[in-house]
């Protein structure tokens, strides 16, 4: 990780995601002088979502305003099928799939190296690409969130893929931030401080370590929320321990769940993933409408 801050905050939230936009293509130097294509995209899909998140008004909202013409939406079962057909032009990588697909990728940009975790591929001039467009989409929702003010501290909760983009963001946003992990695989744990040199805390430790003062900004990577049935569960962290009035409060999930309506109760500032998912399906949609013939 470097010392270097880039912020994408700009002045409302359209010209925050043109700057995420404009970062994510900036990691593909080729796409940078091509003339729009206008030559209809097929896409593909991977993940337990994926056949829902190819037909989402997010997603089509995003191709509509970069005036991309659709072919055809092809959903893959697994990652062997999706890299062994070669029909399609952009493929959105859903969980749990996003670390095992870049691995299976000779190119990748630098924010997916970085991370290990790819969340769109785009076929360009030499193949295809791993691409992480979330890492740029999460800095512009924490930014747009927290509105120009620097964190003390941040609390990442969860060890997946998604933990990693959301932590390189963070690092790119606000380089000297206290960044704390904490997730019920020490694994996994372990290895993303490492990466994003963090510090880690076990879920059951966190209300002591914030007894006295809240984190400024909590970050929910985990699934729990995004649906009815995650809930039926016990949330693994001590949530209430973690909220304060006034601090903020972003939710991965696009669903408006308990968690998040806790928060506001808590006087909280909080997003859901909302704002995220459009920024990074206005990265992929420009992705497309600038790839090669």
């Amino acid at each position: 990780m470097s010392d270097h801050q880039t912020s994408l905050l700009g002045e409302d939230g359209a010209a925050t995601i043109g700057n995420a936009v404009a970062h994510c293509l900036a990691e593909l130097p080729a796409t940078r002088a091509r003339a729009r294509n206008t030559v209809p995209a097929v896409v593909a899909g991977i993940g337990t979502t994926a056949p829902h998140a190819l037909q989402g008004a997010l997603l089509l909202d995003a191709l509509a305003r970069y005036e991309v013409p659709v072919d055809r939406t092809v959903p893959f079962a697994d990652p062997a099928g999706l890299t062994a057909d070669e029909s399609w032009n952009l493929a959105l990588v859903l969980s749990p799939w996003k670390q095992d697909v870049a691995s299976r990728l000779a190119a990748l940009t630098p924010s997916a190296a970085q991370t290990g975790v790819v969340d769109t591929v785009v076929r360009g001039d030499g193949g295809t690409v791993g691409v992480n467009t979330n890492s740029w989409a999460a800095q512009a929702a924490m930014e747009t969130l927290l509105g120009g003010q620097s964190p003390a501290s941040v609390v990442i909760l969860g060890s997946g893929g998604s933990s990693n983009s959301v932590a390189l963001a963070v690092r790119r946003a606000w380089p000297k931030t206290r960044l704390i992990g904490s997730a019920r695989n020490t694994d996994a744990l372990r290895a993303w401080a490492d990466r994003c040199d963090a510090e880690t805390v076990a879920p059951g430790e966190l209300g002591a370590l914030f007894a006295e003062k809240a984190p400024t900004l909590l970050v929910n990577t985990t699934t729990w929320g995004e649906t009815d049935a995650s809930e039926e569960q016990p949330f693994a962290f001590e949530f209430a321990a973690l909220t304060a009035p006034g601090n903020s409060y972003f939710d991965l999930n696009n669903r408006v769940s308990a968690l998040q309506t806790s928060a506001l109760r808590a006087g909280m500032n909080v997003m859901s993933g909302t704002f995220m998912q459009r920024a990074t399906n206005a990265c992929r949609a420009a992705l497309l409408a600038t790839r090669p013939r």
